[in-house]
């Protein structure tokens, strides 16, 4: 159950950030658009498809950070998977799980506070 409980966590996180895009765009394609841009490179520079072993350095170090990378990670441990990225010095990849729980709740604390203010200001118009 845990290893698909901090996916589902990130994704709440995730809808928090998408909030707050939706809150700042003039429209709905915008707010795509923008929502686009923001979290494609979170999927994309992560260990989700490939392993960051082969990125170069500066690449790798900043995929390991990655929410994403955690999030993979942790799932990956939790389900019982080969994790690939357990052998890495990165504190996130040697510690997945606590990784994942402090990337979602950080992006939920900061995100659902600036959503509210976001809409509050919307409303006040």
């Amino acid at each position: 159950m845990a290893g698909l409980a901090i996916p589902l966590l990130f994704t709440y996180a995730l809808s928090w950030m998408t909030a707050c895009i939706g809150m700042v765009a003039e429209g709905p394609e915008s707010a795509q658009s923008l929502g686009l841009v923001l979290l494609f490179p979170l999927a994309i520079v992560s260990n989700a498809m490939v392993p960051t072993q082969g990125m170069p350095g500066w690449l790798e170090t900043v995929a390991n950070w990655n929410p994403v990378s955690a999030v993979t990670a942790a799932a990956r441990d939790l389900l019982g998977n080969p994790n690939p990225s357990s052998g890495l010095d990165a504190w996130p990849m040697q510690h997945p799980l606590a990784a994942a729980l402090i990337w979602s709740f950080a992006i939920i604390g900061i995100c659902a506070s600036l959503a509210a203010v976001l809409y509050g200001r919307r409303t006040k118009d």
